[in-house]
C-alpha cells in the first residue's frame, strides 16, 4: 500500500501523494499551509533548526517538573531572519526533551502550541511519545503525533532519501 510521504532535501520540501501518484515540490508560498491536513505546517517540519540559527534566546525562568529542571526560553527572531513568528517560547527539560513550544504572531498573540503529554523510554533513550499541536483559536481541534517505536544508530542507505525512493520506496 502506498502512503503519503514527505522528503526534505537541503531547503526544499517534496511530497508524494498516492491519490494522484505524483511527487510535488512544496513551493515556499505553501510552507505555512497545513501539512497533510494536520495542525502542523509544512514549515514546522522543514525548519527544525531555525529556532537555533535564526533567533536570539533569553532564559525567562526555570521550573521543576517530574524531578527535572525545566528551562523556559523566549526566542526572538533576528532582524534578517526569514521567519513568520513574532517570538516563540519553549519549555525544555534538562534532558533536552521539549515539554511545550508556543508560537506567537507579531502582535504577541498566541497562534498555536505544541504540548508533550507522554514521555517513554524507546531505543535506550527517553522520547516524547505523544505530542499535540493545537491552534489557539480552535479549542476543540488538534493533531496528536504518537511515536510507538524508535531505533537509533541504524544504518540507512543514502538512496533512501531521494525523490525516486519517495515515490517507489524500497523496503
Amino acid at each position: 500500500m502506498l502512503r503519503a510521504a514527505t522528503l526534505l532535501l537541503d531547503n526544499d520540501m517534496w511530497s508524494f501523494t498516492p491519490k494522484i501518484n505524483r511527487v510535488i515540490k512544496i513551493p515556499s508560498s505553501m510552507m505555512s499551509q497545513s501539512w497533510m491536513g494536520s495542525d502542523f505546517s509544512n514549515n514546522d517540519l522543514a525548519k527544525a533548526d531555525d529556532l537555533i540559527e535564526q533567533y536570539t534566546h533569553k532564559l525567562l525562568s526555570t521550573e521543576t517538573h517530574d524531578g527535572h529542571k525545566v528551562y523556559v526560553i523566549e526566542s526572538t527572531p533576528k532582524e534578517t531572519a526569514p521567519v513568520v513568528w513574532g517570538h516563540e517560547v519553549v519549555k525544555i527539560r534538562d534532558d533536552w526533551l521539549i515539554l511545550e513550544h508556543a508560537f506567537y504572531d507579531q502582535q504577541n498573540v498566541l497562534v498555536k502550541q505544541l504540548l508533550t503529554s507522554e514521555i517513554k523510554p524507546m531505543g535506550g533513550k527517553l522520547v516524547a511519545s505523544r505530542e499535540r499541536m493545537q491552534k489557539a483559536d480552535k479549542a476543540g481541534e488538534w493533531t496528536d503525533v504518537v511515536t510507538r517505536e524508535v531505533r537509533f544508530n541504524i544504518p540507512i542507505e543514502a538512496a533512501t532519501f531521494t525523490l525516486s525512493n519517495l515515490r517507489n520506496p524500497r523496503e
